[in-house]
């Protein structure tokens, strides 16, 4: 057992930051053990900020929709020209979806409906206080967050986040879990201080 799967010291678990993160292929990526996915993924990241935002004018339907145009160009093209010189048709992937399969998403979408709806319903009836003192801190959040940035660079930002700062903390989760500790018991000495001092001159 090498030192990233021991025990999440700074996270209080039992098991390792990669086995917080679900343990697969994205908490590879995310952790960088597949340092050539998560380097890629974090470059069109990147990439995709700065087409979207630095570049007035180009969103991302007109992107998708680019994309989109010169794919199928491309593939009418092959096909006529693969009929007219006897070649065999452009490979695209038959993609079929099953009655099963779609009726369980429709299950799940419908669950998740039909909670946000009763949740709703309480809330406006007034049956469930916390829940109202949840969404509403949460909805002051969002339009917080929404006056200071856009939603591109906030998913952007995210996105780097979510691609450094695991990684980080799996690298130095030692130095981290000292550092916290240290500043923990340097703030718990100021409030012991502090309450001695109130006493004093409450004397």
């Amino acid at each position: 057992m090498d030192a990233s799967d021991q025990g999440c010291r700074l996270l209080g678990a039992q098991r390792s930051l990669h086995g917080l993160l679900g343990g697969g292929a994205v908490a590879d990526v995310v952790l960088w053990r597949r340092k050539e996915v998560a380097g890629w993924s974090l470059a069109a990241v990147a990439a995709s900020w700065v087409l979207f935002y630095c570049m007035p004018g180009y969103t991302l339907l007109s992107f998708v929709s680019s994309v989109l145009m010169i794919v199928l160009a491309v593939l009418f093209v092959w096909a006529k020209a693969a009929r007219l010189l006897n070649r065999p048709p452009p490979p695209v992937p038959l993609i079929k979806i099953s009655e099963d399969s779609m009726s369980k998403a429709a299950v799940a979408v419908g669950n998740i409906l039909h909670k946000a709806l009763q949740s709703f319903e309480n809330i406006a009836h007034g049956k469930d206080s916390s829940l109202f003192y949840k969404m509403a801190s949460v909805l002051l959040l969002i339009s917080i967050v929404g006056r200071v940035t856009d939603l591109i660079t906030l998913v952007y930002a995210c996105l780097v986040l979510a691609l450094t700062i695991p990684a980080l903390v799996d690298k130095y989760e030692e130095s981290i879990a000292k550092f916290l500790n240290q500043a923990s018991a340097n703030i718990q000495a100021c409030g012991q201080a502090w309450k001695a001092y109130k006493s004093k001159i409450k004397n």
